[in-house]
């Protein structure tokens, strides 16, 4: 059994500390009743109330956005999974410098933040009459994460993939979707668990493309619909800092069950 080093351990408490007081705080806040909050807003909350949830769920319609958000992130989370595993086999099976520089310059797109092409990808779904669409959003997710799905998945098969696995399928008459299907995909398994789990976190968490492309109250996701709750007619920090709550729990529960799933996908293939 490793032995647990209390100077370590102590080091490690401090240095989650300033990471936890956020959520604490907001978690301590959704508790408050809003005359509480007024009078205590940095203290633990004395009468605890669960009222503030049942505002925030009914007030911004949250039922309707998780739903919104489930079809587009889960549209995002499938067609990038798709579109990195078999780009970056793609990639793998091909070493010329055309298909290199092509690989640095789709994973160099990850240095562009969303700021920059919002604004030319509104004016072009626009004109195309696809806004306004929780599929379309979906893609634009998958378009948007697929370049650090390409990155992740390819640099695992270089880790994780001896070329003798290729060249003796080749030899025994495999195709190349046979190969992709029966080895590399099972191989890759951990990196896409990985590839998923990040995919959702960062496209459950968005609010600027979804406000763009989204402008209909009726197709509005999660965290735009959170975000809005909050406005200058809307003092409730409470009610807010519950619907911000609620918001949060989803990427919780994902990242908390695919945290192994990260620490493999990362992590294995190195050395071998």
């Amino acid at each position: 059994m490793r032995k647990v080093s209390p100077p370590k351990t102590l080091i490690a408490v401090i240095c989650t500390l300033p990471m936890l007081y956020p959520f604490a705080f907001l978690v301590g806040t959704a508790l408050k009743t809003q005359p509480e909050f007024t009078t205590n807003a940095s203290g633990f909350p004395q009468h605890l109330t669960l009222s503030n949830f049942s505002y925030a769920w009914k007030s911004a319609d949250l039922g309707a956005g998780v739903a919104h958000s489930l079809i587009a992130v889960g549209i995002g989370v499938v067609v990038t999974v798709a579109i990195s595993a078999l780009g970056a086999f793609w990639f793998f099976l091909r070493k010329g410098r055309a298909a290199r520089f092509l690989r640095i310059v789709l994973i160099g797109t990850m240095a562009l933040p969303p700021p920059i092409f919002i604004i030319p990808l509104y004016v072009l779904l626009s004109n195309a009459n696809l806004t306004n669409n929780l599929a379309v959003l979906g893609l634009v997710y998958a378009a948007w994460n697929s370049s650090f799905g390409l990155y992740l998945l390819h640099a695992y098969l270089q880790h994780g993939m001896p070329p003798e696995v290729l060249e003796a399928a080749s030899v025994d008459g495999a195709s190349t979707w046979q190969v992709f299907r029966r080895i590399v995909a099972p191989l890759l398994r951990p990196a896409i668990a990985t590839l998923s789990v990040l995919t959702f976190v960062w496209s459950w968490s968005d609010l600027l493309m979804a406000l763009v492309i989204i402008q209909s109250a009726t197709q509005r996701t999660l965290i735009p619909a959170t975000a809005l709750l909050t406005n200058r007619y809307n003092t409730d920090i409470p009610g807010n800092a519950a619907a911000v709550l609620i918001a949060l729990i989803p990427m919780l529960i994902v990242f908390l069950l695919g945290q192994r799933f990260l620490q493999r996908g990362i992590l294995a293939g190195i050395g071998k």
